[in-house]
């Protein structure tokens, strides 16, 4: 059976340091959130470790974020027919096919979660950096109590967001979609799973 290449290396080298960047960021935040929580840090080298290298991987994190949006943000732009995608998502969660419309290579689920994503992430790294250097960079500050708090709350309020999205987007690419995870691993897709869940491209793909 012929396969298809959906995901180039560097892309898959994008996407992985982005998505392991993001959940050392969670669990560390997490374990920074409440003392009950302290604990984790030792899944992460302990906690001098964790508060050292949290905004260095969030740094990480930031730049795997840009380079994921100049990679992507031409494909995710929404048209017309994704809005039509959106109203049979039922459909497509039930894989009743005939009620889908055909996607493209990548359909207006994925499109939103893109985008979501982007969002979430702009904010984290504006919200993180007044913790980070509370007396201010390049000029910039110092951030006073009130700020340092209410970025605070939004970073964590977005470690939340991204979080849960997270939780969405691997089970989505394992358990719900077999043969998803499979794009991000080796860059390779075969022609009924792209028949399945991206039929426009598939054709695409083949010349039609």
């Amino acid at each position: 059976m012929s396969r298809l290449e959906r995901f180039t290396y560097f892309e898959r080298v994008v996407h992985w340091t982005l998505g392991l960047s993001f959940l050392y960021l969670l669990m560390t935040g997490l374990a920074f959130s409440h003392p009950r929580l302290f604990w984790i840090t030792v899944l992460s080298g302990g906690g001098q470790t964790a508060r050292f290298l949290h905004p260095w991987i969030g740094m990480l994190f930031s730049v795997s974020l840009g380079s994921m949006f100049f990679i992507w943000a031409k494909d995710m732009r929404l048209e017309s027919n994704d809005r039509e995608w959106l109203m049979a998502v039922r459909a497509y969660a039930t894989r009743q096919k005939d009620g889908v419309p055909p996607a493209g290579k990548y359909n207006a689920g994925q499109k939103l979660f893109f985008w979501a994503m982007t969002v979430l992430g702009v904010v984290h790294l504006a919200s993180g950096i007044p913790l980070w250097m509370p007396a201010g960079v390049l000029g910039i500050g110092p951030f006073y109590g009130g700020t340092v708090n209410t970025m605070r709350l939004l970073h964590y309020a977005t470690t939340v967001g991204g979080g849960g999205l997270l939780i969405v987007h691997v089970y989505l690419g394992t358990v719900a979609y077999p043969g998803t995870l499979g794009a991000m691993l080796h860059g390779r897709v075969s022609r009924g799973w792209a028949r399945l869940h991206h039929p426009r491209w598939e054709k695409e793909q083949a010349g039609d």
